[in-house]
């Protein structure tokens, strides 16, 4: 069966099935469509049961997903520090790894205020590995803690 063949039966049978007073378009507005047709009560139900996926699952999945690794810097240097969180992404890479999450205090225990909370900033500003981070969530330390992103590399 060919294409044309298929549009004709389709032409013939709404043909036969147009309702003899049908409103011009601007007559009809969206309320007295969906009046006119409702969705069926197995469309409300399955409606609540769909996941919908973002159109793009890069950034925004993993904004809502947990920390895969951490790494607590408590106690270290403004150079030590560097030195681990280098460590720390190039083992986070080797593991496959796409998140993570950096505890550097809020500083309250020291006399100028929090010296590697900026130095982790910073740090992840300059790092071409880096592709977003932010403060993290009451639960994971909130101003004490940052999570990041590691870009993806082409294949």
């Amino acid at each position: 069966m060919d294409f044309d063949s298929i549009l004709d039966q389709w032409e013939n049978r709404k043909d036969r099935q147009k309702p003899s007073s049908v409103p011009e378009s601007s007559e009809v507005s969206d309320q007295d469509w969906l009046e006119r047709y409702p969705p069926g009560a197995d469309v409300v139900v399955n409606r609540e049961k769909i996941e919908v996926t973002p159109v793009s699952e890069g950034r925004s999945i993993w904004l809502r997903r947990a920390h895969q690794d951490t790494l607590d810097l408590h106690g270290l240097t403004g150079r030590e520090a560097r030195e681990e969180m280098a460590r720390f992404i190039r083992s986070m890479r080797r593991r496959g790894y796409r998140k993570g999450l950096i505890i550097h205090g809020k500083g309250l225990h020291s006399t100028d205020g929090s010296v590697l909370a900026p130095l982790v900033r910073k740090y992840l500003e300059m790092s071409s590995e880096i592709g977003d981070f932010g403060r993290a969530g009451r639960k994971d330390g909130g101003s004490g803690a940052t999570w990041f992103l590691l870009r993806q590399r082409s294949r």
